[in-house]
C-alpha cells in the first residue's frame, strides 16, 4: 500500500513536472516569434507590446506594472547631499558619503559610527547603517555587514536596499541559498522597486552556477516577461542562451543559437538595452564558439 502510494506521487510529480515544463517552452517560443515579428524600431525605441489580453497569475500580477525608473528622480543618497545642512548627524552623513566616494573607508566609517551610536533618533540613521554595511561588504566583514542592514527599520525607504545588499554580503560569504531567498524577497515584496529585476537577474546566475537550471531559467523568464523596458533585459536573453548552452539537463545547442542571434537582431535594429549592452562582442564571441564547435557542417 505505502508502495503504490509513492508511485502515485511520483507520477503526480511527473505529470506537474511536464506541465510546468511544458508551460515554460511555450513562452520561450512566443520570446523568440515575437522577435522574429517585431516591427521596425524608430530612435532605438520599442514599441509598446498589447499586454491587454494576456493572462498573468494571480501571485504575480503587481510586477506587471514596474516601469523604468525616472532618469529625472534623484536618489535619496544625491537629495542628502543637496539638503541644507541643519544639524550635527546630517553633516556627518554628508561628510561621510564624500569620504565614501573618496574611498577613504575607515574614515568614512568613523562619521557614520557616530550616528549610529551618538544619533539614535536621527532621521539619516538608516542611511548611515546602509553605507556602513557597504564599507563592511568592501573591507570583506560580511558578517558585520549583515548585521548593519538587518537594523535597517522594515518601515523605512532604505528597507528594500538593505534587503539586496544583506543578499548580496551572504553571496559573497558562500552562503548561496540564503542569499537566493533574500534576492527573492526583495523582487516579491518590491516588485516596482529599481533592485528588484536586478535580484531576479543575480538568482538567475546563481541556479545557473549551481546547475539549477530549469529555476534559471524561471528567473530569466521573469525578467523577460514583466521587466522588458528595464536595463536587466540584454542580460536575461544572455542568461537564457547560457542556459541552454551550459546547463546539463536543459541542454540545446540550438536554441541557445537562437537566443544569441535574437540578442543581436534586437542590438542591430538598435533596440533599447541591446544596441549599447556591455555584452553585445561577449555574445558575438559566443555564438561564434558555438557555431565552430556545433555547427561546423553548416559551414
Amino acid at each position: 500500500m505505502k508502495r503504490l502510494f509513492l508511485i502515485i506521487l511520483l507520477f503526480s510529480f511527473i505529470d506537474s513536472y511536464a506541465k510546468d515544463f511544458h508551460k515554460t517552452e511555450e513562452m520561450i517560443n512566443s520570446i523568440l516569434n515575437e522577435s522574429n515579428t517585431e516591427s521596425a524600431v524608430k530612435n532605438g525605441e520599442l514599441k509598446k507590446n498589447d499586454t491587454a489580453n494576456e493572462e498573468v497569475p494571480s501571485s504575480e500580477q503587481k510586477e506587471i506594472n514596474k516601469t523604468e525608473p525616472d532618469k529625472n528622480e534623484q536618489n535619496d543618497e544625491k537629495e542628502i547631499k543637496n539638503t541644507a545642512l541643519s544639524g550635527k548627524d546630517e553633516i556627518l552623513l554628508k561628510t561621510g558619503i564624500q569620504l565614501f566616494e573618496s574611498r577613504m573607508y575607515d574614515h568614512s566609517l568613523s562619521r557614520f559610527n557616530d550616528i549610529i551610536k551618538n544619533h539614535p533618533s536621527s532621521r539619516f540613521i538608516d542611511s548611515a547603517r546602509m553605507y556602513t554595511g557597504k564599507i563592511y561588504i568592501r573591507k570583506y566583514d560580511y558578517e558585520n555587514a549583515i548585521k548593519q542592514f538587518d537594523a535597517v527599520n522594515e518601515k523605512s525607504g532604505e528597507y528594500p536596499a538593505s534587503l539586496f545588499y544583506k543578499g548580496e554580503a551572504l553571496r559573497l560569504k558562500g552562503e548561496i541559498v540564503t542569499a537566493i531567498e533574500t534576492y527573492q524577497k526583495v523582487s516579491s515584496t518590491f516588485p516596482e522597486n529599481e533592485l528588484a529585476d536586478d535580484s531576479i537577474l543575480i538568482t538567475g546566475k546563481l541556479y545557473l552556477k549551481n546547475r539549477k537550471g530549469y529555476q534559471a531559467l524561471e528567473s530569466a523568464l521573469k525578467i523577460v516577461r514583466y521587466y522588458k523596458n528595464s536595463e536587466t533585459i540584454d542580460d536575461a536573453y544572455y542568461l537564457i542562451a547560457r542556459i541552454y548552452e551550459r546547463d546539463p539537463i536543459l541542454k540545446d545547442n540550438e536554441m541557445s543559437r537562437k537566443f544569441y542571434r535574437s540578442f543581436l537582431k534586437k542590438a542591430d535594429s538598435g533596440q533599447k538595452h541591446f544596441a549599447d549592452s556591455p555584452l553585445k562582442n561577449i555574445v558575438k564571441k559566443d555564438l561564434d564558439h558555438l557555431e565552430k564547435r556545433y555547427f561546423r557542417l553548416e559551414h
